[in-house]
C-alpha cells in the first residue's frame, strides 16, 4: 500500500514507532500503559493531598493532628471529620493495614448454636419458669382482694347497723 493513499496503514501489534504526525507510539490501538498518578481528580488524589498536607503542619509548625484537620477544614471547606477520614484512610494504607477491606462483626454463614444455644435455651426456660411464677402470684393476689372486698362489705353493713341503731 503506497503512502499516498487515503486510507490509513494496516495495523501491526509489534510496532511501536509513531506513524506519520501522530506523537504517539502504536500499540494495539490503546493509550500506552503507565502507573497512573495520583491527584487531584483521580482517585485517592484528595486523600494524598491531604494526608501531606496534615503531615506538613505538624512536622513544621508543631500543630496537634486535630487542630491540622480543623486548619484544612476551614481552608479547603470539607468537614473536618471528612479530613481525618482521608488522613488515617492513607496512614492506614501506607502503614500496609488492609483493614478497610475486613468485614466487621459476625462472619457470615456461622450460626449460633452447641452451648451458645444451650444458654439461650436454658434462658428462655428460666423467664418461661419466672412467668409462671409471676402467673401464681397474680392469682393470689385476685383470691386475697375478692376476700378484702368482701371484708369490706361485711364492715359497710356493720356500719349502717350501728348508724340505725345510734339514731
Amino acid at each position: 500500500m503506497s503512502t499516498d493513499s487515503m486510507s490509513p496503514p494496516p495495523h501491526d501489534p509489534t510496532n511501536t514507532e509513531p506513524t506519520s504526525g501522530d506523537a504517539t507510539p502504536v500499540s494495539g490501538g490503546a493509550a500506552p500503559e503507565q502507573p497512573a498518578k495520583r491527584g487531584p481528580g483521580r482517585p485517592g488524589g484528595v486523600g494524598e493531598k491531604i494526608f501531606e498536607q496534615v503531615e506538613a503542619l505538624v512536622g513544621d509548625q508543631g500543630l496537634s493532628r486535630t487542630e491540622a484537620f480543623q486548619r484544612i477544614s476551614e481552608e479547603s471547606g470539607r468537614r473536618s471529620g471528612t479530613v481525618a477520614a482521608n488522613y488515617y484512610r492513607i496512614a492506614r494504607k501506607r502503614k500496609g493495614d488492609d483493614s478497610s477491606t475486613r468485614r466487621r462483626g459476625r462472619p457470615r454463614g456461622r450460626r449460633r448454636g452447641g452451648a451458645s444455644g444451650a444458654t439461650a435455651s436454658a434462658a428462655l426456660a428460666r423467664a418461661q419458669e419466672a412467668l409462671e411464677e409471676l402467673s401464681g402470684v397474680v392469682r393470689a393476689q385476685e383470691k386475697e382482694l375478692a376476700e378484702l372486698r368482701e371484708q369490706s362489705a361485711q364492715l359497710d353493713k356493720v356500719r349502717r347497723l350501728m348508724d340505725e341503731n345510734v339514731s
